[in-house]
């Protein structure tokens, strides 16, 4: 029976943050440890498994096959981790907080997060309310949220910046509603994206008119899906668009339809608040 080797959960956490950023040298900052430390450990890892985990390259390192096969046990490993130690350390957090967030990030992000955050504080209710950046960020100023996420070009001074997403043209496929002018466009009427939309219509010269007059995201749906208007949402959401709606998806407009600006997912915190300290801590992780 051959004897039985064990992973150390250091030398994986070094492993991952190679694969996540790319460079032993990054990686070894981010660990606040030295270069050589961190590519010892990754030496003796390969040596123990008799395999070759990373591709060096001009550009940085990769994983190779077998590296990628490890990362996806690492992540696991190292997560399980990193909850029975938050769990079995943390304080006993009982209360409520309350998270503000817009419609077009809540998915696929903020369930998940809602589940980990949950299953770490059980004792903790969340109270989610889904609104419009503006309105959001309105209720946060007057307390009656304590944490929030926004979509916004210029963040605020206080805002954390989780990831910034390219904000697409999107319509029926197969569509033409985005070749006719004026160009028919279909927002709700608080959507924040409307005004950078029409300001970037305005300066390339196209004409363009509303087709629906409603706050309600589904009627703007519904009319983007008929190919009688388009709309403009986050990259990241066209996969779940096309899931969820099969009658939608990106523009591919050839550069007919003006390029429009990236977009920050934005994060504001109180910091009164350690439930809001803690959540906002499982929220950073997953967006970036």
């Amino acid at each position: 029976m051959a004897s039985r080797r064990e992973l150390d959960l250091n030398t994986l956490r070094s492993f991952v943050t190679i694969a996540e950023v790319g460079s032993m040298t990054r990686a070894a900052n981010r660990l606040h440890m030295t270069q050589s430390a961190v590519s010892m450990q990754i030496k003796r890892l390969e040596e123990s498994l008799e395999m070759e985990l990373f591709e060096r390259k001009s550009k940085g390192m990769a994983p190779t096959a077998s590296g990628d096969q490890l990362l996806n046990y690492a992540n696991q490993m190292l997560s399980l981790n990193d909850e029975a130690w938050e769990k079995m350390t943390a304080p006993e957090y009982e209360g409520q907080v309350s998270l503000g967030v817009p419609v077009d990030i809540i998915s696929p992000c903020i369930p998940k997060v809602l589940c980990e955050f949950n299953r770490a504080f059980p004792r903790v209710k969340v109270n989610l309310k889904s609104s419009r950046t503006m309105a959001l960020l309105d209720e946060f100023q007057q307390g009656l949220h304590d944490i929030v996420l926004t979509t916004e070009v210029n963040p605020g001074q206080n805002g954390e910046v989780l990831t910034t997403q390219r904000l697409v043209w999107t319509g029926a496929v197969n569509g033409v509603a985005w070749q006719q002018r004026p160009l028919p466009i279909g927002f709700s009427r608080s959507c924040f994206f409307r005004t950078q939309v029409v300001e970037h219509l305005n300066k390339a010269g196209i004409l363009w008119q509303d087709m629906i007059e409603t706050d309600d995201d589904l009627a703007g749906y519904a009319m983007v899906a008929a190919d009688l208007c388009v709309t403009a949402e986050l990259e990241n959401s066209v996969d779940r668009i096309s899931s969820l709606s099969p009658e939608r998806t990106e523009i591919d407009h050839a550069g007919e339809l003006p390029l429009l600006p990236d977009q920050s997912v934005v994060m504001y915190r109180s910091s009164n608040n350690d439930l809001s300290v803690k959540l906002g801590e499982y929220l950073a992780k997953e967006f970036s």
